[in-house]
C-alpha cells in the first residue's frame, strides 16, 4: 500500500490497495512470475480469518513499543526471510548513511550514522518514534514485498514504507529512500495518535471503502462497510491505508478477491500473526492492571475480600475450598448481598480467615454447605467470631442433601422476593456456573445446578422456579452440558418461553457469550483461572458485587475470546484473581493464546 499522508478530515484521499504484497492498483493484474516471488507461501500454521477483526487489526499495545525487538532479533529475523539475495538491496545485507533528525512531539532525536543496515534503521526508528519493528516489517512487507524479496528493485527500495505515494499519482521524491521511508512513516503513525481529529478514520463506528473505485469511479463501484474501529493503533493503519477487505478478500486469505477487493490491511493482519503471532494478543495501552493474590486459594479470597470490601462488610459467605460444589450457588448470591466469599477447609477454619472475618465485623455469616462439606467445628468457630465482633449479629447454614439441592436453599435462603430471571449451569463442572455467577448477580438472579445427562427438570427444581416466579431461564453452555430436552421440559412444564443458550465451544468463549449478555459495556473487569475453582469462586462473588464481568483465562496465556471480548466491551481496568501459577505474566500482560 503506497500511503497517502496530506489529507486532514473531511477531505479522503486513497492509498492504492495491495495485491499480495505489492503496491499497484488493484485493476492491474499482476504477472504469475512476479507474484512467486514476493509472495511467500502459507505457512504451515496460518493465520485463521475467523480471528480477523476489522475494527481491532491490531492492539495498541503491540503496535505502540518501543522495544519490541533488538537490533540482533530484526537483523536474524531478515536473514531467515530474503534468501537466496541476489543484490544488495536485500535488507539483510542493505547499507545507508542517515542524518540526524531532531526531536520532534512524535519522535525523540535520531541521530544519523554512516553505513548503517536496514536492521539497525529500524531498530533506531522503533526507539525514536515508538513504533514496534514487529509492525514496522510487517509494513515493508506488505508495501513492497522487502522482506521476502531476494532482489529488491531501486525502486522498492526508495518507497519502502509506501509514504507519500497517493494512488492517484506518483510518489513523491522528497521521501525517497529507505531511512526516509521508515522514519517518516514511523512520524506519521505517532502523528495519527496524537491528533486523531485530524485524520478522517477515528476510534468509533467510521465508514471504510471497499476499494479505490469507491470513490474515483462516477458513480462508485466497490461500496463501503461501516467498521467499528476500536483503538488508535487501528485507526492508524486505515488513515494509512484507507480500505477494509471485503468477502472475497478474506475468503481467500492467502490469495485474491474479487475486483473489488483490496488487501493492505488485511495483509497487515496476515503477515504479523503468521510472523509474531496474533496482533491483538495484547490488550491496548492504558488499561489499568492490578493483581489480587496470596500464598494459597485461602489467603486469595482474602486478598480479594479485602480489595472489594476495604471498610468491612454486612455480610460474610464462607464455602469450603477443596471442593466447588456448593461454593458454585454461594457466588452469586454473595455477589447478590454484597457480600466477600471467603474459603474455609472442611475441619478447621484457617486463622487467617478467621481475621479476615473479624476485620470484616459483618452483621450476618452465610455458610453454605451440609456438615459433610463445612464441619461442625468450622461452623462453632465462625459462630463464636460471629458473636465476638457483632452479638446481635446471626449465622445460618443454607444447605441441602445434595450440590443440587443446596443450589436450590441458597436460591430460596437469598432470593426471598423472587426472581424473574434464573440462570442455569452444570453442576458436574465448574466453568460455566462460575462465569455466569458475575452475570447473575448483576441481573438479579440465582444459579440452579443441572445434573449431567438430565433430560426433563425435576419437581424440585420446577417447583422452585414456580415460586420465585420465573420468566426466563438463561442457560449457560452447550448441550453436552444442558441437554435440549432438560430445556424443552421447562418451557412445557412452566410455560417458559424465554430461555436463550449461551454456549460456546469451551468454557473460555461459553464466559464471554455471557459477558456479551450481562455487560455489553464495563469499565471494569475481573480474570481469573477456568481451569482450577477456588481463585474464580472469590472473583466471581466481588465481580458480581462491583457488576463487572468475570472473564476466564487459562494458566500461561489468555484466550482470543476473552481478550475480544475486553476489547469491544471497552474494559479500562482489569483485575486479576491469582499468583503467578495461576495467572502467570503472559495473562498479565495480555498475551494471546494461538
Amino acid at each position: 500500500m503506497l500511503v497517502h499522508i496530506f489529507y486532514r478530515r473531511p477531505v479522503v484521499r486513497s492509498r492504492r490497495p495491495m495485491l499480495s504484497a505489492v503496491g499497484v492498483l488493484a485493476v492491474v493484474a499482476l504477472a504469475a512470475s512476479l507474484l512467486s516471488v514476493i509472495a511467500p507461501a502459507a505457512p504451515a500454521r496460518a493465520a485463521d480469518i475467523r480471528d480477523f477483526d476489522p475494527g481491532y487489526l491490531i492492539s495498541d499495545y503491540a503496535f505502540y513499543s518501543s522495544d519490541a525487538m533488538t537490533q540482533a532479533e530484526i537483523q536474524a529475523f531478515l536473514e531467515s526471510k530474503g534468501k537466496p539475495c541476489t543484490n544488495a538491496n536485500c535488507l539483510d545485507v542493505y547499507k545507508q548513511s542517515t542524518t540526524t533528525r531532531e526531536a520532534t512531539p512524535r519522535c525523540t532525536q535520531y541521530v544519523g550514522e554512516a553505513g548503517e543496515s536496514a536492521a539497525r534503521i529500524i531498530y533506531k526508528v522503533q526507539a525514536a518514534c515508538g513504533i514496534s519493528a514487529k509492525a514496522i516489517l510487517v509494513t515493508l512487507q506488505k508495501e513492497q514485498g522487502l522482506i521476502t524479496s531476494s532482489a529488491p528493485s531501486d525502486r522498492a527500495i526508495r518507497s519502502a514504507m509506501g509514504y507519500g505515494c497517493p494512488d492517484t499519482a506518483a510518489c513523491d521524491s522528497l521521501y525517497y529512500g529507505f531511512f526516509n521511508q521508515v522514519y517518516s512513516a514511523a512520524s506519521q503513525f505517532q502523528r495519527y495518535r496524537l491528533n486523531p481529529g485530524g485524520y478522517k478514520h477515528q476510534i468509533g463506528v467510521e465508514s471504510v471503502y471497499y476499494h479505490p473505485n469507491s470513490w474515483v469511479v462516477n458513480p462508485p463501484t466497490c461500496g463501503n462497510k461501516n467498521v467499528d474501529i476500536k483503538n488508535a493503533a487501528t485507526a492508524g493503519l486505515y488513515n494509512y491505508t484507507p480500505y477494509t477487505p471485503n468477502a472475497s478478500a478474506l475468503s481467500n486469505l492467502y490469495g485474491t478477491g474479487d475486483s473489488c477487493a483490496s488487501y493492505g490491511n488485511r495483509n497487515f493482519w496476515r503477515y504479523y500473526t503468521d510472523w509474531f503471532g496474533n496482533p491483538t494478543g495484547l490488550m491496548p495501552v492504558g488499561v489499568e492492571r492490578a493483581r489480587v493474590a496470596g500464598d494459597d486459594r485461602y489467603a486469595t479470597s482474602i486478598a480479594v475480600s479485602k480489595a472489594s470490601y476495604p471498610t468491612g462488610a454486612a455480610s460474610v459467605f464462607v464455602a469450603v475450598g477443596s471442593m466447588y460444589a456448593d461454593g458454585l450457588a454461594a457466588a452469586p448470591a454473595a455477589a447478590k448481598a454484597g457480600a466477600p466469599l471467603l474459603l474455609t477447609a472442611a475441619d478447621s477454619l484457617p486463622p487467617a480467615v478467621a481475621d479476615e472475618i473479624r476485620r470484616l465485623a459483618p452483621a450476618s455469616i452465610v455458610v453454605v454447605g451440609g456438615e459433610g462439606v463445612v464441619s461442625t467445628n468450622v461452623y462453632a468457630q465462625l459462630q463464636a467470631i460471629q458473636q465476638e465482633v457483632q452479638p446481635t449479629g446471626s449465622i445460618r447454614r443454607d444447605a441441602g442433601a445434595d450440590r443440587f439441592d443446596t443450589a436450590r436453599q441458597v436460591a430460596r435462603a437469598n432470593f426471598p422476593e423472587g426472581a424473574q430471571r434464573v440462570f442455569l449451569a452444570s453442576g458436574n463442572d465448574f466453568p460455566d456456573a462460575l462465569a455466569v455467577s458475575a452475570a447473575a448477580a448483576a441481573l438479579g438472579g440465582p444459579v440452579l445446578l443441572v445434573p449431567a445427562g438430565a433430560s426433563s427438570v425435576d419437581a424440585a427444581t420446577a417447583e422452585l422456579l414456580r415460586q420465585l416466579g420465573t420468566t426466563a431461564v438463561v442457560v449457560a453452555g452447550g448441550t453436552a452440558a444442558i441437554s435440549n430436552a432438560y430445556v424443552q421440559s421447562i418451557r412445557d412444564q412452566l410455560g417458559i418461553g424465554t430461555t436463550p443458550r449461551l454456549g460456546g465451544a469451551d468454557r473460555y468463549e461459553t464466559a464471554a457469550l455471557i459477558n456479551e449478555y450481562a455487560f455489553p459495556t464495563a469499565t471494569r473487569a475481573f480474570v481469573a483461572s477456568g481451569l482450577d475453582f477456588p481463585d474464580a469462586l472469590s472473583a466471581a462473588a466481588a465481580a458480581g458485587a462491583a457488576r463487572a464481568p468475570l472473564v476466564l483465562s487459562s494458566d500461561r496465556c489468555i484466550p482470543v475470546v476473552s481478550v475480544r471480548y475486553m476489547v469491544e466491551a471497552r474494559v479500562a481496568s482489569v483485575s486479576f484473581t491469582g499468583g503467578t501459577g495461576v495467572l502467570n505474566s503472559a495473562v498479565y500482560e495480555f498475551q494471546q493464546c494461538g
